[in-house]
């Protein structure tokens, strides 16, 4: 078998990072009419669910059957029924890399001036403007009445993969009445009442409206709210719920992709990868070089390597880096996960844990798929409305390295990753509260286990 020329894992959920920074999302020119989202659903049904192989028979029928009532019921639905009946479909694949590109939907429908991140399962409001700022820091409670435990079963039918995964797009329905309105969870299409928990308790409440999307309206991964620092895109009436001055080196220098810091705390070095491809300018490989060279003049006993807001890449890019990490420690590689560890960034941490299983030491949270998903589509854009959907046509198996199956990815076949998990052996949750007070409780539970050594 020839080796496959390597195919980028990207998530297209963010369709990459540096695109959903910048917001260029596609976006319909126009008011669609009623035949052309006719084409649209037909080119949805030959580019997407006919090529896409993640759905089991039973979702792919019922995939199949919605679909035909979506078209049946066109010119009597809105624009935003269709967007979201379609994303509807694809999640029922339950595949991470299958999907309606959240950042296109949220760039499409209105958005009320907050962003929420989630921590475990809750969302929080961490950059607000105007009517929005008595909510910021706060933990969202219902909208218009409706409590977040239905907002948040209701936005995790419009995201397949885990839970957790499937959480960090629930903002794309949160912060639109618009959407909101369509799934009968918000009284009007407009406005809604936002409901929070403070951290001191008090429950705050106000009526937002929702804005059209322009070119100051910030547009990112939720991962990148977690940085107080400010987008290019952002006008100064924005505020973070973290100061600048507070956040922990983790989360300082957004769009540096790849960072590096010798780290006497824990007697070794920090390494942190935010993606695993280049990005705007930022090489991967010059990056891994220099963090190479670093290692081998430093000689750590100790290596930190952050993954935790890794959406992916390609997976053949760092992987020879990853087999290499644990002969350049003296002692242990702990390796920083989180459910944003997406796509390539799981397999770099499955090469890094089976080149080393007793050395390597996973801590944080668990990664935002399972061991075996499905990856390497190149993804469909309805030519009308210009909605954009991630698709997937190549196994991943990290359990079994891919024996016995014959859809399997080539690179994964050639180069397999079997390992019978990628849990954290260390918990060590970034919760609000860690958040709130500037700590980062993943390098904590580093610093304590470096120190019981």
């Amino acid at each position: 078998m020839r080796l496959l020329r390597p195919v980028l894992l990207l998530v297209l959920a963010a369709a990459t990072v540096a695109r959903a920074q910048h917001g260029d999302m596609p976006m319909a020119a126009g008011p669609v009419t009623t035949e052309q989202l006719r084409a649209d659903l037909a080119t949805f049904r030959t580019e997407f669910l006919d090529r896409d192989k993640s759905f089991a028979p039973d979702a792919r029928a019922e995939a199949e059957r919605r679909l035909a009532a979506l078209e049946g019921a066109l010119g009597k639905v809105s624009f935003a029924k269709v967007e979201l009946e379609l994303a509807q479909v694809a999640a029922l694949a339950d595949n991470g890399h299958t999907h309606a590109v959240a950042g296109g939907i949220a760039m499409r429908h209105n958005r009320v001036p907050m962003r929420l991140t989630p921590f475990g399962d809750d969302q929080r409001v961490l950059r607000a403007r105007g009517a929005a700022l008595p909510l910021l820091g706060g933990r969202l409670v219902s909208i218009d009445g409706h409590p977040i435990e239905a907002l948040r079963a209701a936005a995790r039918t419009l995201a397949g993969g885990t839970a957790a995964w499937r959480d960090r797009f629930a903002n794309v329905l949160l912060e639109s009445p618009e959407l909101l309105h369509e799934l009968g969870l918000a009284d009007q299409p407009d406005a809604a009442r936002y409901a929070v928990q403070l951290a001191d308790g008090r429950r705050v409440e106000a009526r937002l409206a929702g804005e059209t999307n322009h070119a100051g309206s910030p547009a990112a991964p939720t991962s990148r709210w977690l940085s107080p620092e400010r987008l290019a895109q952002e006008d100064t009436a924005w505020r973070a719920a973290l100061a600048e001055a507070q956040a922990p080196w983790a989360l300082q220098q957004p769009a540096t992709f790849f960072r590096w810091r010798e780290a006497p705390e824990v007697r070794g070095v920090v390494l942190q990868l935010r993606a695993t491809v280049d990005v705007n300018g930022q090489s991967l490989k010059d990056a891994l070089a220099a963090m190479t060279d670093l290692l081998k003049r430093t000689t750590p006993t100790n290596i930190v390597l952050d993954m935790r807001t890794n959406g992916g890449g390609d997976l053949t890019r760092a992987r020879e880096f990853m087999r290499s990490l644990p002969g350049l420690a003296t002692g242990t590689v702990y390796v920083l996960t989180s459910p944003w560890t997406f796509s390539a960034a799981i397999s770099s941490v499955g090469y890094l844990k089976q080149a080393a299983p007793e050395k390597v030491v996973i801590v944080g949270e668990p990664v935002g798929d399972r061991l075996m998903f499905w990856a390497e589509g190149r993804g469909a854009t309805l030519p009308n409305s210009k909605m954009a959907f991630g698709l997937a046509t190549q196994r991943h198996d990290y359990q079994t390295g891919c024996k016995g199956y014959k859809d399997c990815h080539g690179n994964v076949v050639f180069f397999p990753i079997a390992v019978p998990t990628l849990e954290p052996a260390i918990a060590a949750p970034w919760t609000y509260e860690a958040y709130a007070a500037g700590r980062d409780p993943a390098m904590d539970a580093v610093v304590k286990a470096v120190g019981a050594r």
